[in-house]
């Protein structure tokens, strides 16, 4: 609120003060901005702060020229009316200061918290100018950047986009209030701390500058009654520090649809065969069957009739089988069918890439009466490590081409159609034999120009794809091909999704490993429970409920086979209920503190550092109830948690030597302290004098300075 100058200053009255305030200090340590803080109420951003320092000075001639700023100057300090007039100073123009201090009531002197050196330079320069230019003046130390002593850990404020000179603030750098006040005791000043960006010690600061220019011009005025009734320089309460905000826990973009896309470019492994008018052309059951419902009924149906005509319905987590038992599939026959080269995803399907059948070995054959197809036949093959395998192969009627097939297949493994295609008309033929719809629309927005609906589209199929992964394969069991013996069972999966979704499996399975042959694989230190979640986000990318699984073991099978975006996923999970218990006033301390270090070892630091900043929060609880856990922790856990205690340690003692001088039964002794600057010129005559530096002051050697 901006004051207003008194109505009756023109006719000279006494009962209104004038103060002139020089402020001096370093350049770079804030002057200017306390000034205009206090004179012009400008309010700071943390981004105008941290720019390259530009040295500037606020002109004394504002009080002339803008209205505003002279009724701002005005204030009531302890009922007495005062005009405070500022004049601020360069840091570095020695000869230019000289005339400002020139009529000077008092001297603010500034240093900043977080540069060392100009709070040295107070002793080393600034005493002595001082000292030669108004050796009676009171002065009163000011620090700046008080905010600085926490915000230089501050993430925000360290990936901030700073100035090209400006220099980086490390812990070497920051002044606590104990060094300051010790410095401010040696030349007999008040001491004060200030921060611009909070808006914290601006008032304490300039109030208690006039207190300290009143409580000297009284010793002349002797005879004026309001300057009796000013206050020596109260003593200031310590900066309340900013609990700071938890890290927040960062969950990367799903690459779900990506994965079973990458299946289509790579379909070496597939287990179905196409014969489209002699041309094969290889896929995966697994991704035909969630995303078409055509293929559903011809590939489950051969699935009924293999297993006796039902389909099973166990969910596949704890089927217990061996080896021998899954070597029963395989055929005894080493009359292998012969391969040959399949069309590659990637090309156009051009004449020249299209390869003839080689010799069958047909085990059962299954006609269908439907426009797409012919029949569905049940072959021997080799798998790309050598092993007999059965096969599926579907032989396609006339009326859908090589390259229409392979578009729709496309489309089938990645929910969108390409931007043009050469045939067109076969590829509208072969999505309509093959009851796709969703395409037939997709390829009709295409002609029509209105590619912008396929976006809809794209995202429909990929949600009801999922849904058919949790309902069929996961929940249902359907096309296993592969088992993994865990701690308490013997678990079925899939081999294409496992290779899509997880690179070590793709190397696993793909690569001159044993496992790539094995039937049954071992996964030691793993329950069922875990893997049925592992196999949860494996298929549908995402996890329902982990109140009864280990998380812990769960985040370790995911570092085992380098699944982050998983990890992510509990870590994600387990700071949300441990907030949840937090935010009920649950007592986790002891859960958060033996979590720090096993989330390090398997890679879950995202965990990791919010179980730290919640121990540096609840420090001082920690080291009482759980001393021997804290000091288990590795020295450079418990290094960081001590570095980032809340509140910090200086300001632990701040706040308790603020509480015990307010609590004195004698305040008046403790909180108005006469605290002013040293006389160095003395009038030694006995006469009655009533010049400023005939007075001196003999104060106690051991007393408080205020804060």
């Amino acid at each position: 609120m901006v004051n207003k100058a008194p109505s009756d200053i023109s006719t000279g009255s006494s009962q209104y003060e004038y103060i002139k305030c020089v402020v001096v200090g370093d350049s770079g340590v804030g002057k200017t901005c306390l000034v205009r803080a206090w004179a012009c109420d400008t309010k700071y951003r943390l981004e105008q702060l941290v720019k390259t320092h530009v040295s500037t000075v606020w002109a004394t001639d504002h009080y002339r020229n803008d209205k505003e700023v002279l009724d701002r100057s005005w204030c009531h300090v302890d009922d007495c009316r005062v005009s405070l007039r500022l004049w601020d100073t360069f840091g570095y123009h020695d000869k230019d200061r000289g005339f400002a201090y020139k009529g000077a009531d008092v001297v603010l002197l500034v240093f900043s918290v977080v540069k060392p050196n100009s709070l040295r330079n107070i002793l080393s320069k600034w005493q002595t100018e001082i000292k030669n230019e108004c050796s009676t003046t009171p002065v009163v130390v000011a620090g700046t950047h008080a905010d600085m002593r926490f915000l230089y850990k501050d993430q925000h404020y360290r990936g901030m986009e700073k100035g090209l000179l400006y220099k980086a603030i490390d812990k070497g750098d920051i002044i606590t209030p104990d060094q300051g006040r010790e410095v401010a005791r040696m030349i007999g000043a008040p001491y004060y701390e200030t921060s611009i960006l909070f808006n914290y010690g601006i008032e304490d600061v300039f109030f208690n500058v006039v207190r300290a220019a009143m409580v000297e011009r009284r010793k002349i005025k002797f005879w004026n009654t309001q300057l009796r009734r000013i206050q020596y320089p109260l003593i200031q309460s310590p900066l309340q520090v900013p609990q700071s905000s938890f890290p927040t826990v960062t969950v990367a973009a799903s690459t779900f649809d990506l994965n079973l896309a990458q299946l289509f470019k790579d379909q070496n492994d597939g287990d179905i065969i196409f014969n489209v008018r002699g041309v094969r052309i290889r896929a995966h059951k697994i991704c035909l069957v969630i995303a078409s419902e055509l293929f559903r009924e011809i590939l489950l149906m051969d699935i009924k009739e293999q297993e006796g005509g039902s389909v099973p319905q166990t969910n596949g987590r704890t089927e217990k089988r061996t080896n021998k038992e899954d070597e029963q599939v395989l055929l005894d026959n080493e009359d292998i069918l012969e391969e040959s080269p399949i069309i590659d995803a990637n090309s156009n399907c051009s004449d020249d890439r299209m390869v003839r059948h080689g010799r069958r070995d047909i085990i059962s054959t299954r006609y269908l009466n439907h426009a797409a197809f012919e029949k569905v036949e049940t072959v021997r093959s080799k798998n790309s490590t050598g092993e007999g395998v059965q096969q599926t192969v579907v032989t396609v009627t006339q009326e859908i081409t090589p390259q229409a097939l392979q578009c729709v297949l496309e489309y089938l493994y990645t929910g969108r159609v390409r931007e043009e295609y050469s045939q067109l008309l076969e590829v509208q033929q072969a999505a309509e034999l093959l009851k796709l719809f969703p395409m037939l629309v997709a390829l009709s927005n295409l002609q029509t120009q209105e590619t912008y609906l396929n976006l809809g589209l794209e995202k429909r199929f990929h949600t009801d794809r999922v849904d058919k992964l949790q309902e069929l394969i996961f929940e249902q069991g359907l096309l296993k091909d592969i088992h993994f013996e865990v701690d308490d069972g013997v678990v079925g999966a899939h081999k294409p999704l496992l290779i899509a979704r997880c690179e070590m499996m793709c190397a696993m399975f793909t690569d001159n490993f044993l496992e790539a042959s094995a039937h049954v694989i071992p996964l030691p230190d793993v329950t069922c429970e875990v893997f049925g979640v592992l196999q949860e986000y494996l298929y549908t990318d995402k996890i329902q409920s982990l109140d009864s699984v280990d998380q812990l073991a769960l985040i370790a099978v995911a570092n085992r086979l380098c699944l982050p975006h998983l990890i992510s996923l509990v870590e994600d999970y387990v700071v949300t209920e441990l907030s949840r218990a937090a935010r009920c006033d649950e007592d986790i301390l002891e859960e958060v503190l033996m979590l720090i270090e096993p989330s390090q070892f398997h890679n879950a630091l995202q965990l990791a550092a919010w179980c730290q900043h919640y121990v540096c929060i609840h420090y001082r609880e920690a080291s009482k109830r759980f001393c021997r856990e804290l000091r288990s922790l590795q020295k450079e856990n418990l290094a960081l948690i001590e570095e980032n205690q809340w509140p910090p340690v200086w300001y632990v003692k701040e706040k308790e030597r603020y509480d015990q001088l307010m609590g004195q039964k004698t305040p008046s002794l403790h909180i108005q302290r006469k605290a002013q600057f040293s006389r160095w010129q003395q009038c030694k005559g006995s006469c009655f004098c009533f010049c400023r530096r005939s007075r001196v002051l003999v104060e106690e050697d051991n007393y408080d300075f205020p804060m």
